[in-house]
């Protein structure tokens, strides 16, 4: 009877590792530059969540003009972006396009973060780190 407990927990032992390596996370940044799709990029994250659930890690970089509608008092866009920070969607914009649209950083959505380098920087980096890109 020892012996087969043995058996049994050093079987467990072995397959537990592997077992780990099948829950791996999914990864994907979604790039948005149009504000017409922005329900697109809400649908996108939200099935994602839905589909995955916890194992998915999303990521959204936003760049060009589109980083002048993330301000606060736009009901409609706030709702999705509320939505999607309510995913646990991590929504960044890019610094380029805050500073050469002379976007008001005080009066950006709470929630949104600027990102340190460049909308494409920022999507270079993340897929290096193996996020799948799925433009909107």
């Amino acid at each position: 009877m020892k012996l087969i407990k043995r058996i049994v927990l050093l079987t467990l032992i072995f397959l537990l590792p592997a077992g780990s390596l099948l829950a791996e996370e999914y990864k994907v940044v979604f790039h948005l530059n149009d504000t017409a799709k922005l329900p697109n990029l809400e649908k996108g994250v939200l099935n994602l969540k839905k589909s995955l659930g916890d194992d998915v890690d999303i990521k959204v970089v936003i760049n060009g003009r589109v980083v002048t509608s993330m301000l606060s008092g736009n009901r409609l866009v706030e709702d999705k972006v509320n939505s999607m920070l309510a995913n646990d969607a991590e929504i960044g914009l890019c610094h380029n396009a805050i500073k050469n649209h002379k976007v008001n950083t005080s009066l950006l959505i709470d929630g949104v973060s600027i990102l340190e380098q460049g909308g494409y920087i920022a999507i270079l980096e993340l897929q290096k780190k193996g996020y799948v890109y799925i433009k909107i």
